[in-house]
């Protein structure tokens, strides 16, 4: 994989500061009086880490009016869209650091969506999602909020290019989120319509068995299928996001505002890429089960999981290849499955994960890292290539931002991204998500269509919960 910006040289971005205060003890409720202030400011952003385990919810960030949006430049995905080259061109910044140093301090927030992959992989021309969001979204943020959730502690972080004007941007931002909320939205004036698939299931049937057409012909092992929801909401985009993240809590539930009347909100359980030092890690997911009505019935779900020789096949073949795309990136030996598989439960699903980890490379740019291991196999399939083809002949349809990257990059260098799965993409009243899941020679085309739904079921109750039709 040769990389993207051999022979180009790049910018030194000038140094900054940044200045972290303790704001004391906060409880989540108090934390979200800032997020309530904050959700109504231009281009917000929340990562709220709330459900899964605890070593994932440590921390949730704020931040709102960037200083930069870099952006596609007119929405359409093709080739010569590529994020990691300007990321690479003004990202990261020797920072120094005065006060506590939370995780994100300050620097870009926003997503990379699925049709960025025509700056990684030669595959066809990507297609235009139906929803019109552009290729890529990042926000320049000069401050942020921050609660650790393991000690109850706040703290508001800017970042300049000397401390006066660190100070200055984290008290520009405390001030916006100590400002009266905008009161919520009365109940009885939540519109919605129950969101449907675009794709009948006999026809999802169909694509799941010239999936499995192809893996007998041998093109490919896996391919992760998909398809499209459609609704309606009408109401704040912030209330629905405080539905969704009631009813899935996740570890990387993420809002961000990009304006226009778009939005994205996403209950992502699943981490992309995570860089802290020159430590790499990912963690795929391949195996899903609901959660039981009855202890009983949750125990016997999570056991179908554990013993499933298909789940178990699937996710080993997307750990191998994580562990490929990690070694690109980083130095020789430090590769590693830390774990090959391990259940996760969260409120409405049992989830199958493994967790690979390595050493950055140091003549590797953290941005070329990102784009190294992009887009993520448990999304596409293996080998890689061939798997994006397949979906794209079958889908017919561009993806947006579901299956892409969503999270944040620190002006350091560290960053924490998730895949854009379980995400809601808002235009204006109109909601589309897509949910998905990897189809191997194994699948049942029925099994697996109902596992879609069951991933989508609590995106589908938030939207209708108490609606008036």
């Amino acid at each position: 994989m040769e990389a993207y910006d051999e022979g180009v040289s790049r910018p030194t971005p000038a140094p900054k500061t940044a200045v972290t205060e303790s704001l004391g003890r906060m409880d989540g409720e108090a934390f979200d009086q800032f997020w309530r202030a904050l959700s109504v400011r231009p281009h917000a952003f929340f990562r709220r880490a709330a459900g899964g385990p605890s070593d994932l919810r440590s921390w949730s960030f704020l931040a709102s009016n960037p200083v930069e949006i870099v952006t596609s430049s007119d929405g359409r995905p093709r080739v010569g869209n590529d994020p990691f080259r300007a990321l690479a061109r003004r990202w990261p910044s020797p920072v120094r650091q005065k006060g506590p140093k939370t995780p994100f301090t300050g620097g870009f927030a926003g997503f990379i969506g699925y049709e960025a992959r025509s700056a990684v992989e030669r595959t066809p021309p990507p297609r235009r999602a139906p929803d019109g969001f552009p290729t890529y979204w990042l926000g320049r943020y000069d401050a942020v909020l921050a609660l650790d959730h393991r000690t109850g502690r706040a703290f508001v972080s800017g970042v300049g290019e000397t401390v006066a004007r660190a100070r200055t941007a984290s008290a520009r931002l405390l001030a916006r989120a100590r400002a009266p909320a905008a009161p919520k939205t009365p109940a009885r004036t939540i519109r919605s319509r129950a969101p449907r698939s675009v794709v009948s299931a006999a026809a999802y049937r169909r694509r799941v068995a010239e999936v499995r057409r192809r893996i007998g012909a041998g093109d490919l092992f896996q391919a992760n299928l998909s398809q499209r929801f459609e609704g309606s909401w009408t109401g704040s985009a912030a209330r629905l996001f405080d539905r969704l993240t009631a009813a899935s809590p996740t570890p990387f539930s993420t809002f961000l505002a990009l304006g226009d009347d778009r939005t994205i909100l996403s209950t992502s359980p699943e981490r992309f890429l995570e860089r802290s030092g020159d430590r790499l890690e990912t963690r795929p997911m391949k195996g899903t089960r609901r959660r039981g009505d009855s202890p009983t019935e949750d125990r016997t779900l999570a056991r179908e999981l554990r013993t499933s020789e298909k789940d178990r096949a699937e996710l080993a073949m997307i750990v191998d290849l994580a562990r490929n795309d990690l070694a690109h990136a980083c130095r020789p030996g430090t590769v590693r499955v830390e774990s090959p598989r391990q259940l996760e439960r969260y409120a409405t699903v049992h989830q199958a994960v493994g967790v690979v980890s390595g050493r950055l490379a140091p003549d590797v740019h953290p941005a070329e890292a990102v784009r190294r291991a992009f887009p993520p196999g448990s999304v596409t399939g293996a080998p890689k290539v061939e798997a994006m083809n397949v979906i794209d002949a079958l889908e017919g349809e561009g993806r947006g931002p579901y299956c892409g990257a969503i999270g944040w990059f620190d002006e350091g260098g560290d960053f924490d991204l998730a895949v854009a799965i379980r995400t809601v993409c808002l235009v204006g009243r109109n909601i589309s998500y897509r949910v998905g899941g990897g189809v191997t020679w194994l699948s049942d085309p029925e099994e697996e269509r109902v596992e879609t739904v069951d991933k989508g079921a609590a995106i589908a109750r938030a939207i209708t919960l108490g609606r008036r039709s």
